[in-house]
């Protein structure tokens, strides 16, 4: 007679309620039931999460700037350090909120290493309007918008080197401060062509600057240009068509405001100034708009001439008109 083989749920279950009892007692769930015991085991230290994503992943820090606020994630060495490291954002932001999210994870990098990463890395923040450093283990990176050119260019600077002892950059996107409406101005005058106002990159500048000397004769080049953020689309090709315009202008001026371009002027001839509006018109890019005050020299030399005879045919008149009264008999 064959014997009844157990059905495989009646397995399962066993094998669950073996597990089951393995889990209590390890947990303390005995006969004499622990709950402190079972919630230390069921609940990881902090500390102990830390140090094994330090392990795991990297020593990972970083700060962020958001308005008036800076928060502080990842790891760090000790209580000491994180005294330090606060210390250091007060030096840095005296006036900001600091939401400190650190968490004490032992190892990682060298200590002495880690602080100079650490305090290179909010000297860099502190240029920034908002943006962000982070350090993985001692690899760091930077982002965001700079406070003004100035600082952009200190931003630049720095992380182009020299840099703490064992510091690397993995990458950097600062950006200018942003400028709205973005402004572009160039002046021709009698001996000097002036360019003032925004300009996207360090190579839209010199792209302009090498423009303007091939297109203007005058021996003087005064930059006073500012890169900031927030060119429009085509911003480029817009500048060239302009300066193209202008350099057939005797003496005037072109600006650049967002997407609208005026151009104002003295032409040699009533023929160029038509032909300089028609250019610029067809040069610009589909998104810009123009406006064109242009004169020439021969509609101004007859206003001159009318602004010089005029005035002396009146004088001249008021004293023909004195003189008659004064040679007329008393009534």
């Amino acid at each position: 007679m064959l014997e009844r083989q157990p059905r495989p749920w009646v397995l399962c279950a066993v094998v669950l309620a073996a597990v089951a009892a393995g889990i209590g007692v390890r947990a303390g769930f005995g006969t004499e039931p622990s709950f402190g015991t079972a919630q230390a085991w069921l609940v990881a230290s902090p500390v102990a999460d830390a140090v094994k994503v330090a392990e795991t992943s990297g020593y990972v820090w970083s700060a962020t700037r958001i308005g008036s606020g800076l928060r502080l994630r990842g790891q760090v060495p000790s209580e000491e350090d994180r005294r330090t490291v606060l210390g250091m954002v007060k030096a840095h932001f005296p006036d900001l909120e600091v939401e400190d999210r650190l968490k004490i994870a032992p190892g990682g990098p060298p200590k002495e290493q880690w602080l100079g990463a650490v305090s290179f890395g909010l000297k860099q923040l502190s240029h920034l309007k908002r943006g962000s450093a982070r350090l993985y283990n001692v690899t760091l990176k930077v982002d965001g918008e700079a406070r003004s050119a100035v600082e952009y260019a200190e931003v630049k600077k720095a992380l182009s080197g020299p840099l703490p002892t064992g510091l690397n950059i993995a990458a950097e996107s600062v950006r200018p401060p942003m400028a709205d409406p973005f402004v572009f101005v160039a002046d021709l005058g009698a001996h000097e062509l002036s360019l003032w106002g925004s300009v996207p990159s360090e190579n839209a500048r010199q792209n302009v600057r090498e423009l303007s000397r091939q297109l203007f004769e005058r021996p003087g080049l005064d930059d006073r240009l500012e890169l900031a953020s927030g060119a429009p689309r085509n911003w480029n090709e817009a500048v060239a068509a302009s300066l193209r315009a202008l350099s057939r202008l005797d003496s005037g001026k072109i600006s650049l405001s967002g997407l609208a371009v005026t151009i104002e002027g003295v032409a040699p001839d009533k023929g160029t100034a038509v032909a300089v509006s028609y250019q610029l018109r067809r040069d610009l890019p589909a998104l810009f708009s123009t406006s064109e005050s242009i004169k020439w020299k021969e509609a101004a030399a007859s206003r001159d001439a009318a602004s010089r005879v005029i005035p002396r045919i009146k004088e001249r008149a008021r004293s023909e008109d004195r003189a008659a009264s004064a040679s007329l008999p008393k009534l």
